[in-house]
């Protein structure tokens, strides 16, 4: 069963069901020669809080992951546009044939995937960090050996974001499965209640089904 959509409202039905078979006395009473006794609604009231417990956490491994996601974003938005302007800055000094503008990849424009951003991005740290005079020639436009180790580090950071947010994910997921694992066995055991007030409950006793939750067509 899906439960993307409507789990709160599904969880109030299943809530609504369970608790009323059994604080019900008629109900209880017309429920217990079925094997439903008092065992049996305690243990549905332990699975309903179990399924509550687990849908919490299911939200909260989802949160983790979004803000991890999001941070990792970020930060490779923000790491690809300072790269970019920096080699910007540096394309006014050296053309594409020179032996600088090699090293650093400097017009090295397919960078498409994850993977392209990170090659390139530490092979022009790492050239650029290296030769004092290219960090000279960038001293006009306000940077510092500092700053650009500052960008370095950002961009290295990536790695380490990446892993988490693909960390969460995994968490995430697993919670999910662990959350419909339970709310099958839940809606299981309420469409067997269900099915048995449809059968017990008729015509001038309707009402017991209403009270169940049970939609009575007139």
């Amino acid at each position: 069963m899906g439960y993307n959509k409507g789990i709160n409202d599904r969880m109030e039905y299943y809530r609504l069901v369970i608790w009323n078979s059994h604080e019900d006395e008629t109900i209880r009473s017309r429920f217990e020669p079925f094997g439903i006794d008092e065992e049996r609604h305690l243990a549905n009231k332990a699975l309903f809080n179990e399924a509550s417990d687990l849908i919490a956490k299911n939200e909260s491994e989802h949160a983790e992951w979004r803000k991890a996601s999001d941070v990792f974003s970020a930060t490779q938005d923000s790491a690809r546009r300072k790269k970019t302007k920096i080699a910007q800055f540096l394309k006014f000094w050296y053309d594409a044939d020179s032996p600088e503008a090699i090293d650093l990849g400097l017009y090295n424009n397919k960078i498409s995937k994850y993977s392209d951003l990170m090659k390139t991005g530490r092979q022009f740290y790492s050239v650029l960090l290296a030769n004092e005079a290219i960090l000279t020639k960038l001293i006009p436009f306000g940077y510092t050996t500092e700053s650009i180790t500052a960008d370095q580090n950002e961009l290295l950071s990536l790695d380490n974001l990446r892993q988490k947010r693909e960390q969460e994910s995994g968490d995430a997921q697993v919670s999910t499965k662990e959350r419909n694992a339970k709310l099958d066995e839940l809606d299981e055991r309420v469409s067997e209640m269900v099915r048995l007030a449809r059968l017990i409950f008729q015509d001038a006793e309707a009402q017991y089904l209403e009270k169940l939750g049970v939609v009575v067509r007139s």
